[in-house]
């Protein structure tokens, strides 16, 4: 698991991330890579190269707006998770606009500093679940995380995910579109299944997914789409 601190000022970058390598003392299950940066434009740099899983992210940069990096994080990896942190409370409205995984207020106390961080890997692990999709192309594996939307047509499929778009015969994933109803995935349309993670906007019955595809949600799906999205938004919280 990568993770990424950003904040400018140097006392919050080294209180971080001591935090993080003592709970990797007593915590095994996963490997934890950490950097950080006192740059916003420095960290997206190697934001490019290599996308990090978790992001703490000062809302407050010198360089950038927090808010405005959240968006360009969420561009490139919808599953990007990010906690902001920072000392005034009048920013945590801001923090729901961007889909954060959570807010923290400096200074940073220690049992939710790694409350939070324990569920945030949970939430990662939680996502590397993996289903085999016979495509076109041969049988492939896609994570949780990969997966953008999937959509049928007669006896066929298409799914989106952030390799591409594969094709493959609907008889073949029945049980996996059932089965990821269980996971992070919503119906929206009779044949339309999003993951909910990478939806970036939500306009009334219009959705923008992290793909820039632009999806709609049927009259008859919208009350079961608001109470399952909704409910989406407050288990991350």
């Amino acid at each position: 698991m990568r993770i990424a601190v950003i904040d400018d000022e140097t006392f919050y970058i080294q209180d971080v991330y001591s935090k993080i390598e003592n709970f990797k003392q007593s915590f095994h299950d996963i490997d934890i890579e950490v950097d950080i940066f006192t740059q916003g434009k420095e960290f997206l740099d190697s934001f490019e190269e290599h996308p990090y899983d978790l992001i703490y992210l000062d809302i407050e940069l010198n360089d950038i707006n927090g808010v405005h990096l959240a968006h360009m994080i969420h561009e490139k990896k919808a599953s990007t998770m990010i906690i902001f942190m920072t000392s005034h409370m009048s920013y945590i409205h801001q923090s729901y606009v961007v889909n954060a995984f959570q807010y923290l207020t400096k200074p940073l106390k220690d049992p939710l500093f790694t409350y939070e961080l324990k569920r945030a890997i949970k939430h990662y692990q939680y996502m590397q679940k993996a289903f085999v999709f016979p495509t076109s192309q041969g049988r492939i594996i896609f994570n949780l995380s990969e997966i953008i939307y999937l959509e049928t047509a007669y006896k066929n499929y298409k799914i989106h995910t952030t390799r591409g778009v594969y094709y493959g015969s609907l008889k073949a994933v029945n049980s996996i579109r059932k089965a990821l109803l269980d996971y992070t995935f919503v119906k929206i349309q009779r044949s339309f299944i999003v993951n909910m993670e990478h939806i970036v906007k939500v306009d009334n019955i219009l959705l923008y997914m992290s793909d820039e595809s632009m999806l709609m949600v049927s009259k008859k799906r919208y009350k079961e789409f608001k109470r399952r999205f909704y409910q989406f938004l407050a288990d991350k919280k």
